[in-house]
């Protein structure tokens, strides 16, 4: 397919267009939290740059797609740069007209155009299960399965503790019989019980420095995502012994981030907690509540326990890979000794 660039219709939309950025998103009735300008200026913390918003707008529809752009440290000391999703999930939102794969692929061009030009050599994409936008993406980029993750529908008929496998409602029954008691907390108020609690929770889980995210990150989008941001915890005895972070959008909630005291589990306090969230969705009007999948998204213990709450069946995650400028990507993995594919991408950024 070809078509003819006359006028770019490709506009991107910096950080300090936070307003423009936006009114942009409310034309898009499938978009979510994790492409908002908030969202995307408090995971800046996490992995710095700079945000970017690509707006696209042909006969066939529009796109947009939320990246943030990364400078590349490299031994010849030139300016390059790299293009990623913010943590969580992100890619393209579309809205197609008529051709959704026609869009794309001119989409696609234009922003391939752009970062051969602003010297991007490479894109890394985290697509978002839930709106499976990675579709129509095939043919421009190594798309990649790399796990599975769990939803639980929350407005389907009937009873949603009916709907929850059976061992796992018994867990919940024994949370309400010890007396273990669920409600909405003030983030302000219990900010150190949750943050001592999820410390515990990646120390007994030998997690990553990376997952010992900083203060300043947890009162960040707090402080940013204002409504979009809960903090819910279960109780035994007047002690929080569990605690999780959600974050909600127009039709779906997503579990963040979360932990629990090790002298409780035995409680069924996480299963309870989980099922009063849940609940608290379905009455707000939620459609689906993401609960994501296991450590890098393996099926492993956690996987598991996630996916004892629903009987649907486990949603695929992919990623998509691109190359800009792969001369300069050569280089950049020569630099840093690695000549051979380890499964990382971009590969100048293995740290092995």
């Amino acid at each position: 397919m070809m078509f003819i660039k006359e006028e770019c219709p490709l506009t991107v939309i910096g950080g300090m267009e936070q307003p423009q950025w936006n009114e942009v998103l409310e034309r898009f009735p499938e978009r979510d939290i994790y492409f908002t300008f908030e969202y995307i200026k408090s995971s800046l913390m996490l992995d710095a740059g700079e945000p970017l918003l690509f707006h696209f707008k042909s006969p066939y529809g529009e796109v947009a797609y939320p990246v943030v752009k990364r400078k590349i440290d490299n031994q010849q000391g030139l300016e390059l740069y790299d293009i990623t999703t913010p943590y969580g999930h992100g890619g393209p939102l579309v809205a197609a007209i008529e051709d959704r794969e026609a869009l794309l692929w001119e989409f696609r061009g234009y922003v391939e155009d752009y970062c051969r030009n602003h010297l991007i050599v490479s894109e890394f994409v985290r697509f978002h299960p839930l709106l499976k936008n990675h579709l129509g993406l095939e043919r421009d980029m190594e798309i990649v399965t790399i796990g599975q993750a769990v939803e639980i529908p929350l407005q389907l008929e009937g009873d949603l503790f009916e709907a929850i496998p059976g061992k796992t409602r018994n867990m919940i029954r024994k949370a309400q019989n010890s007396g273990v008691e669920v409600r909405e907390l003030d983030t302000d108020e219990f900010f150190t019980e949750f943050l001592d609690i999820y410390y515990s929770t990646m120390a007994r889980n030998s997690a990553t420095d990376y997952y010992y995210f900083e203060e300043s990150y947890f009162r960040e989008i707090f402080a940013k995502l204002n409504s979009n941001v809960h903090l819910f915890g279960a109780f035994l005895d007047g002690r929080m012994i569990s605690a999780s972070i959600i974050y909600t959008s127009e039709r779906f909630m997503h579990y963040h981030l979360s932990g629990s005291l090790e002298a409780y589990r035995c409680y069924g306090a996480n299963n309870l907690l989980l099922h009063h969230i849940a609940e608290w969705g379905r009455e707000m009007g939620k459609t689906t509540f993401y609960l994501g999948g296991g450590y890098s998204y393996k099926e492993d213990g956690l996987f598991q326990f996630k996916k004892s709450f629903s009987k649907s069946a486990p949603l695929d995650y992919f990623i998509g890979k691109q190359v800009h400028l792969p001369g300069i990507y050569e280089m950049l993995s020569e630099e840093k000794g690695l000549t051979e594919d380890n499964g990382f991408f971009p590969l100048y950024r293995s740290k092995n």
